[in-house]
């Protein structure tokens, strides 16, 4: 087996090579800091109070009327729910305070609510004539400024009269307090590694500089505008200075260290700012060699929604995937690959973390993956590559923690920049290229693993006109779209409207219409897709590092188009939301090949690390695919699994039957059964046997007939829950991340907010 191995690695060109100089990673053990301590109790800004003593109202009616009484503020609809907007002159930058607490009396009503940007929260109201406080934390996460209104609903009443004593702000504490650290920043919704200071700062390292050394980095501030020096050498010589003066980006830099190469000097990072506390911040500073690495590169593109059968590449009578069919030639194919999951958030940690969905536990929109899982980013960095993000699915980064191990985290709002809507309508990969390209070009010198997650598939289908003329009638979109917006308020769960032929029928439509409409503006984004994924890999081509980089190409899930009574994703583990694309095309791979053993997602992630050389995690589930890579023989350590969990927040008589209960699914080579924790509760059957070979399409269950198979099956997989349980103790529970405004605004453009489960 060493031997093979050692042959692979030969075959992709693995070689050992001098790993970045990471300073960020180094700062706790290396540097030297000379920086000044904060204030003792240092807060974003000073405490804020409306407490209405004076005439002078500054908050304002958007809905109803107000009126003023010494020390309160009356509040009444008149007909209609009142609302009040905050100040706007001068503004409120909302980003620096904590919470809101208003204080108030309210005649009659159930809840308070307040919005800020695309989020809103509600409290239910205290009893009546009663005095009262309701806090509510303010979430601008991403944002350096955020300035928009706030507006309160202080009752649903249309009536009732409300007596605001005050509104107040609580700031926020300072994330800097310590003179300098690390820590993970965003400036809109792009996410680095930073070492911050704050100035007047200096951050000494005695460091080798390789041959050819460069030094780059990004500069950054909090908020008032800092000077950021380098000074190398003894005497020190400065060889950069900057002034940042906004707080929303990144100055990326590069600085020529080559005068000093093969030797150890003294490199300082200074910053300056005539303004006090004043932080500055030092993102992803590294330094490299100009030596060529034989490392390969790694591309992981994912593409969310996308079910193989309607990919020519896996057979479909449409041409959706003209390039992948080509590509084909010189990758491996899996004709059988299991997603973990039937959505996003839960399969893509599995993908990136190699653990069981159903063992990480991601269920809830909130929900990050558990403190004991490694991620493929994480350990890629720890050996020595730069690791980059960009997704337009939320769900696929920070929302569940997946922003662990990366260098760069480009959020959705970064792709959402590049988007033309007259080009791009509903699809999003053609502006992930136009926002990546300027990252590659940097970027291309070094050992890199970029994830890019695109959304073109998924719903509401709306591609590109090129692409709609190809597949769809153009003439039909008003209607379509229009019909698919009627449909979305029955039911938005799962990524899409989540509707029933009947449902469908109640709005006015032909339900076959209405799929066949689906089905052709689906592929057309598929095909868009394709097209970008070819310009992505043409970029790679045009950069020289095409040859050495080993590229993935996978789904997350598929899509549902009504075979077994629903459409979207997310409420079943059948074929259609399972079954996943990959491909896989090691460096310099000339012939393809397509491989027909069952696989999944989570064996992605040992994979990788074994064809780059990089470490394994022992908490990784899956098995590393690389004998099949080159047609050597392959055991299978156990059956593929699925798993949909319950939603917690699902009660009897739901749209969605299996949400109220744990499904698994077994997939093996012949036989795959469904296996249901709480089927009485969900009124489904609890197994569910299909011959894989026979009957893909998943359309007669055979747990009956064929007995002693699902029995067997089962106890398999109530011995498999028991281990997952084991391991789940080890991983430890999932998290919570925060969902900013903008991220619960594209979750809810993508339909997976507002909906009924």
């Amino acid at each position: 087996m060493k031997a093979y191995l050692a042959a692979l690695g030969a075959a992709v060109g693995i070689a050992a090579a001098q790993p970045p100089y990471r300073f960020d990673d180094r700062f706790a053990s290396t540097a030297t800091v000379d920086a000044p301590a904060a204030r003792a109790l240092l807060q974003l800004a000073e405490p804020i109070t409306w407490d209405f003593n004076s005439q002078t109202v500054s908050w304002t009616a958007a809905r109803g009327r107000i009126g003023f009484k010494p020390g309160q503020l009356m509040v009444q609809g008149q007909g209609s729910t009142p609302v009040i907007v905050s100040p706007a002159n001068p503004p409120v930058d909302w980003s620096r305070y904590e919470s809101i607490t208003i204080r108030m009396i309210a005649e009659a009503g159930s809840e308070i609510k307040i919005r800020l940007g695309g989020r809103e929260q509600a409290q239910k109201l205290g009893a009546a004539m009663q005095s009262k406080d309701y806090t509510f934390p303010l979430e601008t996460e991403g944002h350096a400024s955020f300035t928009r209104p706030l507006a309160i609903m202080p009752t649903d009443d249309v009536n009732a009269t409300v007596a605001i004593d005050s509104i107040s702000l609580e700031p926020r504490a300072s994330q800097f307090a310590k003179p300098a650290g690390v820590a993970n920043i965003g400036k809109r919704e792009d996410y680095r590694n930073v070492v911050f200071a704050r100035a007047p700062s200096s951050i000494t390292y005695d460091a080798p500089v390789p041959p050819g050394g460069v030094l780059r980095f990004a500069a950054g501030i909090s908020s008032a505008p800092v000077t950021f020096r380098i000074l190398v050498g003894t005497p020190p010589k400065e060889i950069f200075s900057a002034v940042v003066r906004d707080p929303n980006i990144w100055d990326d830099q590069i600085v020529d260290l080559s005068a000093y190469s093969g030797s150890t000097r003294r490199i300082v990072f200074r910053t300056e700012s005539a303004a006090r506390d004043a932080v500055g911040f030092w993102a992803n500073p590294l330094m490299i060699g100009t030596a060529p690495r034989r490392r390969p590169n790694i591309l992981l593109y994912v593409v969310c929604t996308l079910r193989p059968d309607h990919t020519s590449l896996y057979g479909y009578s449409r041409k959706t995937t003209p390039f992948l069919d080509a590509f084909a030639a010189s990758s491996t194919v899996f004709d059988d690959a299991v997603a973990q999951a039937p959505w996003t958030k839960p399969s893509v940690a599995s993908l990136m973390t190699s653990v069981h969905a159903y063992t990480h536990g991601l269920v809830n929109d909130t929900d990050a993956i558990p403190p004991g899982a490694a991620t493929l980013a994480g350990q890629l960095r720890q050996a020595g590559y730069t690791t980059a993000s960009i997704v337009a699915n939320p769900f696929a980064g920070r929302a569940s923690g997946l922003d662990r191990g990366f260098n760069y985290m480009m959020e959705y709002p970064v792709v959402l920049r590049h988007r033309a809507e007259h080009l791009d309508r509903g699809t999003d990969s053609a502006a992930i290229n136009r926002a990546i390209g300027p990252w590659l070009d940097e970027h291309a010198a070094e050992p890199f693993f970029l994830y890019v997650q695109s959304t073109d598939p998924h719903a509401p289908y709306r591609p590109p006109a090129e692409f709609e003329a190809k597949f769809a009638r153009p003439g039909d979109t008003p209607a379509f779209d229009a019909l698919y917006g009627r449909l979305r308020d029955i039911r938005a769960y799962g990524g899409g409207a989540t509707v029933t032929r009947e449902e469908i029928r109640s709005k006015g439509a032909d339900p076959a219409a209405y799929i066949r409409q689906s089905v052709d503006r689906y592929d057309a984004e598929i095909a868009h897709n394709d097209r970008q994924i070819e310009q992505l890999i043409g970029k790679l081509k045009k950069l020289g590092v095409y040859d050495n980089t080993l590229i993935v190409i996978a789904s997350d899930h598929g899509e549902e188009f009504w075979e077994h009574g629903f459409g979207a994703h997310g409420h079943s583990l059948y074929n259609e939301l399972i079954r996943s694309v990959l491909l896989i095309r090691t460096p310099g791979q000339q012939a393809g090949r397509r491989v027909a053993e069952p696989v999944q997602l989570i064996d992605v992630m040992p994979t990788i690390l074994e064809l780059a050389g990089a470490a394994a995690a022992p908490t990784m589930q899956g098995q590393s695919l690389a004998p099949l890579l080159k047609g050597q023989p392959f055991r299978r350590a156990a059956p593929a699994f699925s798993s949909k969990l319950a939603l917690p927040r699902a009660r009897p008589g739901g749209g969605v039957p299996e949400n109220l209960t744990d499904t698994i699914a077994l997939v093996g080579k012949e036989w795959k059964l469904l296996y249901r924790t709480q089927p009485d509760r969900a009124g489904l059957r609890q197994m569910e046997l299909y011959d894989r070979r026979a009957d893909p399409g998943e359309t007669v269950d055979l747990s009956s007939r064929r007995s002693p198979v699902a029995a067997r099956l089962k106890d398999e997989i109530v011995r498999w829950i028991g281990a997952q349980n084991q391991i789940r103790k080890l991983l430890g529970p999932a998290g919570q991340s925060k969902l900013d405004p903008q991220t619960i605004e594209r979750l809810r453009s993508l339909g997976y907010l507002g909906g009924k489960p």
